[in-house]
């Protein structure tokens, strides 16, 4: 799978200075992507079934690594509008206090880039699924 990921970011810890510039810039840029050709989603933004909708981003060129998690975006609908739907699964490496802590972290990372990058959101949620052993953060933004 690590083949389809076309779209790898040299994000990194180590270089924190230029990852936020170009984590928004890079975000920005897959959302207008999205909007203008990307996978049309037509199931519920409340309940995704995460892992057929990453293979179907795989499939399909669209699946990115972003900030050290995968991502993808679907246009659908919420309430009568038109959205993009952004997935991020972001991997529980430990059961432990200090993987739950990384975990936690790399959620707020993702929260908080989605936040400055597009200000104001639809809808955020995160659910972690041990079967899967990931924690899957799901935002939502009206473009309509």
């Amino acid at each position: 799978m690590r083949h389809l990921l076309h779209q790898k970011e040299s994000w990194s810890k180590e270089n924190p200075d230029m990852s936020q510039s170009h984590v928004k810039e890079r975000l920005k840029e897959i959302f207008e992507t999205t909007i203008e050709s990307g996978i049309k989603y037509d199931g519920s933004v409340d309940k995704p079934e995460y892992y057929s909708l990453f293979c179907k981003a795989a499939a399909n060129d669209q699946l990115y690594q972003l900030m050290g998690n995968n991502l993808c975006m679907f246009n659908c609908q919420m309430e009568g509008k038109e959205v993009v739907m952004m997935l991020f699964s972001i991997p529980i490496n430990s059961s432990e206090e200090a993987g739950a802590k990384n975990v936690a972290e790399r959620v707020m990372e993702v929260v908080e880039s989605s936040e400055e990058c597009f200000i104001t959101l639809d809808d955020v949620k995160t659910e972690p699924v041990q079967e899967d052993k990931f924690v899957y953060v799901t935002v939502v933004k009206c473009i309509s």
